[in-house]
């Protein structure tokens, strides 16, 4: 099979993997399911959040959102146990979601590199210093996590820079999130009415924050690649 055959049936995959999960978190009782789980889980204490957190791993590998996950831990566990299982389970997500990427696409980038040298160039530029790059394309909501983990795997990064950046920059929204949610879970249960998230004042400015993060990182990109695409095709021309 070409290596192009191969890589339509990789994308028809994620499509069909994100179709199905999106479907499925139609279509079954996951609130339902959630909620008893959740119940359950509360009485184990903070051991329990941590249980829930773990559904973080079928979540990214599923291409469904997070946020909800999210809420429902700072809500029903208080702030710590959840930032914890937050960052933990997110984590644990976002490495299988780049082995994935890493076992299923990585083969099809390196074959094709040196007869696309816009790609071999890109690969270039995800390797070296990437660092700094990974934390501001996790910082950013404009590129979701998941795709992100599929994507990143597919190029040489390696595993544990990739991990350590993701949960790096996962700290500073996670905590906020869960602040304020768990802040907003106690006030309910004192006046004994339900708790509404409105975006605050730090959260917009985590979200700006984000935005200036993928316009950095999109920039950077663009000139590193630009960089490395010229130093290769004058080194073939050489």
């Amino acid at each position: 099979m070409s290596s192009r055959n191969k890589l339509l049936l990789l994308v028809l995959g994620l499509v069909l993997l994100a179709s199905a999960g999106f479907a499925a978190s139609r279509l079954l009782p996951f609130g339902e399911w959630l909620d008893a789980l959740v119940a359950w889980a509360a009485e184990v204490g903070p051991l329990g959040a941590i249980l829930v957190g773990l559904l973080y791993i079928p979540v990214c590998i599923l291409l469904l959102p997070a946020t909800a996950l999210t809420y429902t831990l700072a809500f029903a566990f208080g702030l710590w146990p959840a930032f914890f299982a937050t960052v933990l389970g997110a984590t644990l997500g976002s490495a299988a979601v780049f082995l994935l990427g890493r076992h299923l696409a990585r083969d099809l980038v390196a074959k094709n590199a040196e007869r696309y040298p816009l790609l071999a160039a890109l690969d270039t530029v995800l390797d070296e210093k990437s660092f700094g790059m990974i934390v501001l394309v996790r910082l950013s909501p404009l590129f979701p996590f998941s795709v992100v983990g599929y994507a990143l795997g597919a190029t040489r990064i390696g595993f544990w820079r990739h991990l350590f950046a993701t949960a790096l920059a996962m700290l500073p929204q996670t905590f906020l999130t869960c602040y304020v949610v768990a802040g907003l879970a106690d006030l309910s249960r004192q006046l004994g009415t339900e708790a509404q998230h409105e975006r605050g004042p730090f959260e917009l400015a985590m979200f700006a924050l984000g935005i200036l993060a993928a316009v950095a990182v999109l920039v950077a990109i663009s000139r590193r690649t630009r960089a490395a695409l010229q130093a290769r095709l004058e080194g073939a021309g050489a």
